[in-house]
């Protein structure tokens, strides 16, 4: 289960950390101010997957590194396909992005998971 608490904590380091206040961050993430601060502080109850990849895309961290803290030991930088990401993902109905996100969630975890067997094995 996830924390809400520490991933709204996670959520304000990486962002103090990019130097953006939550106005630019709401802006970046295309969700209001009010979503971003109520976030941050742990009050947010139902969450959507779409909501928290576009938080990550716009801080340039994965879903993982928000509830983990992993980007602690990550140098953050900006990655403009992140941006056009959410912004096609803003342009399709909610039910379509949010099935896409969580079908490009997986794939990834299927990735990690393929090449971290490979690591192992030293192929």
């Amino acid at each position: 289960m996830i924390d809400i608490k520490a991933v709204g904590a996670n959520i304000a380091d990486i962002r103090r950390k990019n130097n953006l206040t939550q106005e630019q961050l709401a802006e970046l993430a295309s969700l209001s101010t009010n979503y971003i601060a109520r976030f941050e502080r742990g009050e947010i109850q139902n969450f959507s997957a779409i909501n928290m990849l576009k938080i990550a895309s716009s801080l340039d961290v994965s879903i993982d590194e928000l509830a983990e803290g992993a980007h602690k030991k990550e140098n953050l930088k900006s990655k403009p396909y992140r941006k056009e990401l959410n912004r096609l993902l803003d342009q399709m109905g909610h039910e379509t992005s949010e099935l896409l996100s969580q079908s490009f969630i997986r794939t990834i975890q299927l990735i990690q998971g393929h090449d971290s067997k490979h690591e192992k094995s030293g192929k």
